[in-house]
């Protein structure tokens, strides 16, 4: 199927029904994968697992019969999931093996400290800032603009076209598709060439969470965790460089840690 497919795709109106607002996100993130010439995961979401419910909403049978038969395809054309095909719909609270749940994964968020690599700090305001351990700011964010100290290079956030570009150049940095909200970990950043990063997370609540960047080829590149009320640490690998494009990267995505965890508000669509 392709992006253009899904994008066509039309369901009838019922009584009660998935809330639209909702499906027609899911079908528009769906259709940015293919775009992009990312394969859609074997375990495509279903909606009757997370997708609210309205009145005047999409048939909740046709809607349900699409994603059934969209799901069986997957799983006839792909024989498994792999680091070319990952599995980016985090939907649900994700499970830890064995133990006690809450221990198990505020272990794993300690774990975060020992972890090798460069320690930077993304700290949360009107102007957010990437510092690093030494209490250097490598990297600050006011209302569109990014601007990397060292180089004073410019970036300009493009958040309508999901993408962030060189203001000097026009040249684009990074682009994503998809998004996180609760629960649900869908967001993909995309950069040059086939190259892309998945953003799973672990933990039951911000206070032991622990998001993991993940490269195509399924190696962890980054991992973020919650420290302070307005401070997101990331720790990058000692095999990646802290070039502007990673800089940037890590601005994006601490805010989609903190979203993960974010309730909706009752009666937003």
């Amino acid at each position: 199927m392709t992006g253009d497919a899904i994008r066509g795709v039309k369901f009838p109106r019922a009584w009660r029904g998935y809330n639209p607002p909702q499906i027609d996100r899911l079908l528009r993130d769906m259709a940015r994968l293919l775009d992009a010439g990312i394969p859609l995961p074997v375990s495509t979401p279903q909606p009757r697992k997370f997708i609210g419910k309205v009145m005047r909403g999409y048939d909740l049978r046709a809607v349900d019969s699409f994603f059934d038969t969209l799901t069986s395809d997957r799983a006839q054309q792909v024989p498994a999931p792999g680091p070319a095909s990952p599995e980016i719909w985090g939907h649900g609270r994700p499970e830890l093996p064995g133990g006690s749940p809450t221990g198990d994964r505020r272990a794993e968020w300690r774990g975060v400290a020992d972890l090798p690599g460069t320690r930077l700090r993304r700290t949360a305001g009107l102007t957010s800032k990437i510092i690093d351990s030494d209490g250097q700011v490598l990297l600050t964010h006011r209302g569109r603009t990014l601007k990397v100290t060292a180089s004073g290079q410019v970036f300009r956030n493009d958040a309508n076209r999901a993408e962030i570009v060189d203001t000097a150049t026009g040249a684009l940095v990074l682009r994503w598709i998809g998004s996180h909200s609760y629960h649900h970990a869908g967001t993909i950043a995309l950069g040059p060439g086939q190259r892309w990063l998945s953003f799973p997370i672990r933990g039951s609540r911000l206070r032991n969470a622990v998001m993991r960047a993940v490269d195509e080829s399924g190696t962890e590149v980054v991992w973020f965790r919650k420290t302070k009320p307005a401070v997101v640490e990331a720790v990058v690998s000692p095999d990646c460089d802290i070039s502007p494009e990673i800089l940037c990267l890590i601005e994006l995505a601490a805010r989609w840690l903190v979203v993960y965890f974010a309730r909706p508000i009752p009666g937003e669509g």
